[in-house]
Formats: C-alpha cells, structure tokens, sequence
C-alpha cells in the first residue's frame, strides 16, 4: 500500500491589530495538527501529493474547515469589539464631601449624590440652620462644620473618610478680597485636607472662561465683566492650577451663568472639553440651570471617564440631553 502523508506549513494570519501566526509541523497521518502560539486561527491541511490530497479528502478537510471558520469568526468578533465605543466605567464610591453643601448650587449636588445612594458629608458653616433646610428631608446625609478659610488640619475632620471631595464653593459678598480668600485659597485649603485624609478624588466647580485670558479671550466682554469682581477668574483658575498639580485625581467642571430655573426651563445639558466655550452668542447655550450643574458635579465622582479632565458646560433647548455615561468624553 503506498504511504500517505499530509504536509502542513506555517501561516500567518492578520486581522486588525492582532497577528496571528500558527506553527504546524508534518505528520505521517493525513489528520492534520496545529500549534497555535496565539489565538483564532487554524492553518489548513495542504497536500504536498496527489495522494496526499486524496488522503485529506472525505470527512477531516470539512471538519477541519468548519473549525478554521469558526476560529476566524471569533477573531473578526474580538477585533471589531475593539472598535465600538464601551460604556463608560461606574467608579467605586461611597461617601463623598461636598463643600458648600448649604449653596444652591451645593444643594443640588446632594440631592443628586443622595438619590443614587451615596452617602454625603455635607460642609456648611452653620449646622443648625442647614438642619433646618430642605437638606434635613434627604438620606445618607451627614452635616459637619467646614469653614474653607479655616487651615487645611481643621478640614481633614470634616473631609472625614470620604472617598472624593466635591468644591461647590464661591464667594458671593462684596468685598473684593472675598474672592482670594474663598476661591482660590479655600480650593487650596480643601486640595490640601483631601490629600492628607487619602481621598482619591477632587471635583471642583469653576467657571468658563477662567483661562480666558491664555486663549486669546482677553477682550471678550464676559471676560472683562467678570474680572471686575476681585478678579475672580483669576483666582479660580490660580486654583485650577494647584488642583491639577496636586497629585491627586481631579475633574474641573466650567458651567456658563449659573440660573436658578430649573432645567426643564433652561434647556438639556451640553458638554464641551477645556477652553472651548466662551459665553460668546455663536457657542451652542450661554446658561445652566444650577440643578444640571449639580448633576454634573455628582457624576463626575460616579463616572470614571471624568477623572483628570476640565469639562465646559451650557445648557440649549434644542438639544438632546448625551447619556450620562457620555457626558464626560470631551
């Protein structure tokens, strides 16, 4: 009887960023065996005769073949995976402090944190009457003291075990030192308490424009408006840039002018990245309701695409509000 051999050769595949390459080596039997070094593919059987290739014939080239697209399949499958978009990660998070809890804007941020079940440490300078607002109806809520013009060591206590810090901070008086004192230097003195407790996270509100002066915007009259009041885009974005230095995780929120209508009145969320709004009437919105604010601010800890990024926000009535899980892929 003449002797049948199947001679089988090495092949290399690739599909999209993965090469694969299957070594194989000769047999004496026609049922061929490959040695994969990756993953997906098989090298098909390849006579090296006549009766060879009669000997491959019958029921191993179809099973062999059935096997081979099946392998290519699952490559073709791991490889376009790779290019769909995944839903952004939900961070681990369990309590968070909010300071200026007690603000309007603050307000928001806390119901919004205690809506998801996450329990808040709420900063406020006065206890008693922040028990007695609307914020003592909400759960998971614990008020402590927190003077941000305090030294960081007074805040470490307050700050407590949270797992992020939320600023919800802004001076709203008269006195043109108020600025210095709460915006830039408070956001200094809470980075600080927050790196000394171990909190991963710091989201700060700030406001559009705050680098307006490095991006050509110098002469934007929203610009020169607001730097009449103490400067106080300059101190918020001197603030910004110890945030960003601190080491730690951090997300930069910029809402426009902030309303106290609600979001149903002031129209869907709009997302932009770092320096790219500027209250001008050719951006997209120009105001924010508070409550959407607060919203973003909240999300920022949840969503782990918000770490290390400054995200602008204005609001429109004639868009859609993004997916939450989009919000921060600016």
């Amino acid at each position: 009887m003449a002797s049948q051999s199947c001679a089988l050769t090495s092949q290399r595949l690739t599909v999209g960023p993965a090469s694969v390459h299957l070594r194989t080596v000769k047999r004496r039997s026609c049922q061929p065996v490959a040695r994969p070094c990756a993953l997906h593919v098989a090298s098909i059987c390849q006579p090296s005769s006549e009766d060879a290739a009669e000997a491959c014939s019958g029921q191993t080239k179809p099973v062999f073949e059935q096997q081979r697209r099946l392998l290519l399949a699952g490559a073709a499958a791991t490889w376009f995976s790779t290019l769909v978009p995944q839903p952004a990660e939900a961070a681990s998070v369990n309590t968070v402090f909010v300071a200026g809890a007690s603000g309007k804007t603050g307000k928001a941020v806390v119901k919004y944190l205690s809506s998801k079940g996450v329990a808040v440490r709420a900063g406020v300078r006065d206890i008693a009457k922040a028990k007695a607002s609307d914020l003592a109806n909400e759960k998971n809520i614990q008020f402590v003291e927190a003077d941000v013009t305090k030294s960081s060591e007074v805040l470490t206590a307050a700050i407590g075990n949270a797992d992020a810090v939320i600023i919800a901070i802004g001076y709203g008086g008269i006195n043109p030192s108020g600025f210095e004192d709460v915006d830039k230097k408070g956001t200094i003195n809470l980075v600080d308490a927050a790196k000394k407790t171990g909190a991963k996270q710091v989201v700060m509100l700030s406001s559009l424009l705050t680098n307006g002066g490095a991006v050509g915007q110098g002469l934007n009259p929203n610009f020169l408006f607001l730097n009449l009041f103490g400067g106080v885009l300059n101190k918020k974005h001197d603030a910004e840039l110890y945030l960003r230095k601190s080491g730690l995780d951090w997300t930069i929120v910029r809402p426009g002018g902030l309303s106290a209508e609600p979001e149903s009145a002031i129209g869907n969320l709009i997302t932009r990245g770092e320096d790219t709004l500027f209250g001008r009437d050719s951006d997209p919105g120009r105001e924010i309701s508070r409550e959407t604010v607060g919203k973003v601010l909240a999300e920022a800890v949840l969503q782990s695409s918000a770490k290390n990024k400054v995200v602008e926000i204005v609001s429109s009535k004639s868009v859609s509000t993004p997916p939450v899980n989009e919000w921060f892929n600016v």
